[in-house]
């Protein structure tokens, strides 16, 4: 009989450590994953309409993969995080992209970096922005709560890469206390009752 209260209370120990420890992984892309070579003529926002029920944000990254300026020359690259963007991808005509140093998206959400490519020209490099590391988790958590949330990004130039990805970690909520009692209640419950029978 102890041998069967053991295995119980092992099940019960790892039922209670799985229903704590579930994680994901969510990834966005926008369509397309290249926002059309962030050619320096627009400028582009990606919304997303995407909760996360019952899971607690930990960590957010937005990557440029392979991403390089045209050429080796002074340009700039304005990325920000948006909250409450229209949810798509659109490419905005951008009249002043000829300017060097103006951000068409100025004032506008939360400025997450702007970015000059250090070598110009191909091999391009991946750009990655780990929002914690960067201090905006909160932000992004916050702009994310209703649901919808995004980017947008203008450049001086023409910036080519391969693709730009959103990278989401959530762990699920961990439950209250008295349901793991309950859960541990009903199997030695269980227990007790396959040993008198």
């Amino acid at each position: 009989m102890k041998t069967k209260l053991t295995i119980l209370m092992t099940l019960f120990l790892m039922l209670a450590g799985t229903i704590g420890s579930q994680a994901a992984i969510y990834t966005f892309q926008p369509s397309p994953a290249d926002l059309w070579d962030l050619s320096h003529d627009q400028a582009y926002t990606w919304g997303i309409s995407w909760d996360f029920p019952e899971e607690q944000i930990i960590e957010a990254k937005l990557t440029f993969f392979d991403i390089y300026n045209w050429k080796s020359e002074d340009n700039w690259l304005y990325i920000h995080m948006l909250d409450n963007p229209p949810v798509g991808t659109f490419a905005l005509s951008d009249p002043i992209s000829n300017s060097s140093g103006t951000d068409y998206f100025a004032n506008e959400g939360i400025l997450i970096d702007i970015w000059s490519d250090p070598n110009g020209g191909p091999p391009g490099i991946d750009l990655t922005y780990s929002f914690s590391d960067i201090g905006i988790l909160d932000d992004f958590i916050a702009y994310s709560s209703d649901g919808i949330f995004g980017f947008a990004i203008d450049a001086d130039c023409h910036y080519f890469n391969r693709e730009i990805q959103l990278t989401v970690f959530t762990s699920a909520s961990v439950p209250e206390p008295s349901t793991v009692i309950l859960i541990g209640l009903g199997l030695a419950g269980f227990g007790f009752y396959r040993r008198f029978k």
